[in-house]
């Protein structure tokens, strides 16, 4: 009798809408396969800490093919910072009779699964997702498409009925520590400014745009800005979430921007700060199918041996691919917006931005053209 496989898939950082999808696709390749499935609830608590692991070989899992969040929870906690954090693993690897972990994760969680597996030969293989689509070598990285387009939607609506409606500046800060990718999506609903991390801005340079854009518009505007946006004289407070990675992080930059813009240009200012809403709702078509796609991809490498590996996205000829690359070659660097795709004068993503943007979500029209032309005639009467 042939033996059966104990695989055992967790995730860790971030709420993605491509959690679930890519779960799914782990569970359903398993089943194929006659392995058996445990789950790590919250990351790599489950392993190095007192977290559950959990069969789920006969789970109802239906529910999780086309749905947003994750089933299995989450956790920012670090292997190598739990006290016998790895002899706590070798013990459960044992335990189990795990031969096999699929991470799936951001940088920090894929970044200890590499570790794992150069330092301690972990037979681990990682799956990438996050929506501030900062990971190095995959076309894009799952949940990036879908919180786009939660972002877009979310600026034309603010814009087009609150903004309008009061004569008001909305900000909206968005997830993007590193990286303004998520930021520059609000483009598409007609962000007049957007503020992505990656370079250094003058609030005077703000405060001009936001009064041009104001009075252009027809007394109201909406600003984009990353949550660890780069403006002199302004800085964000700390984000005292527990991180097992100890990441220091900074957010609410939109605070003390409203402040300036209030009281330096007389305008009235509110803040919207969807954070999590981002990360949350179903998938669009893209992350669900790649999801799928690349949750049974990492079944492969598991059942090739193919340990230490990280599955990425290729893009050509307008189809998406996946491969596997050594997950000591895929952590080297962050990958930021180039210069190509940014106008730091206008605040505004480029047309290779936005060409980039529409493979992953589509043409899809954000803003309601015929609405704006009625409020234009109002507001030139």
């Amino acid at each position: 009798m042939k033996k059966t496989k104990n695989i055992l898939v967790l995730t860790g950082g971030g709420l993605s809408p491509s959690l679930n999808p890519t779960l799914y696709g782990v569970i359903t390749a398993t089943r194929r396969y006659n392995y058996k499935i445990l789950g790590g609830v919250s990351g790599w608590a489950s392993l190095v800490q007192n977290g559950k692991i959990i069969n789920l070989t006969n789970f109802d899992i239906e529910s999780i093919k086309r749905r947003g969040g994750n089933f299995l929870r989450s956790s920012r906690t670090n292997p190598f910072k739990v006290k016998n954090g790895l002899n706590n693993l070798k013990d459960k690897l044992a335990k189990y009779n795990i031969e096999g972990v699929i991470a799936i994760g951001g940088d920090d969680t894929l970044g200890a699964a590499a570790k794992l597996y150069q330092k301690e030969k972990f037979p681990v293989v990682g799956l990438p997702k996050t929506v501030d689509n900062d990971l190095p070598l995959t076309y894009f990285s799952p949940g990036f498409p879908s919180a786009a387009y939660y972002t877009a939607k979310l600026i034309a609506e603010t814009k087009e009925d609150a903004a309008y409606t009061y004569s008001r500046v909305y900000i909206v800060e968005l997830y993007g520590a590193k990286a303004g990718w998520l930021a520059c999506s609000a483009a598409l609903g007609g962000a007049d400014i957007i503020i992505p991390p990656e370079w250094q801005f003058k609030l005077n340079d703000i405060l001009t745009l936001v009064k041009k854009k104001y009075e252009a518009n027809g007394n109201y505007c909406v600003i984009a800005v990353s949550r660890e946006a780069n403006i002199t004289g302004i800085k964000g407070a700390p984000d005292r979430q527990p991180d097992g990675f100890s990441k220091p992080r900074k957010e609410y930059v939109c605070l003390p921007l409203q402040d300036k813009i209030q009281s330096r240009l007389g305008l009235t200012t509110k803040i919207i700060i969807p954070m999590n809403y981002v990360q949350s709702g179903n998938p669009i078509k893209l992350d669900m199918e790649i999801g799928h796609k690349l949750g049974r991809f990492g079944v492969e490498l598991i059942k090739n041996k193919k340990y230490g590996c990280v599955a990425v996205i290729d893009y050509a000829k307008g189809k998406f691919t996946i491969k596997e690359i050594a997950s000591n070659k895929f952590l080297i660097k962050t990958k930021n917006m180039g210069s190509n795709m940014f106008n730091q004068k206008t605040m505004q993503p480029t047309e290779i931005y936005l060409k980039y943007l529409k493979t992953l979500i589509g043409d899809y029209n954000f803003i309601d053209k015929n609405y704006q032309k009625l409020q234009q005639k109002i507001c030139k009467k």
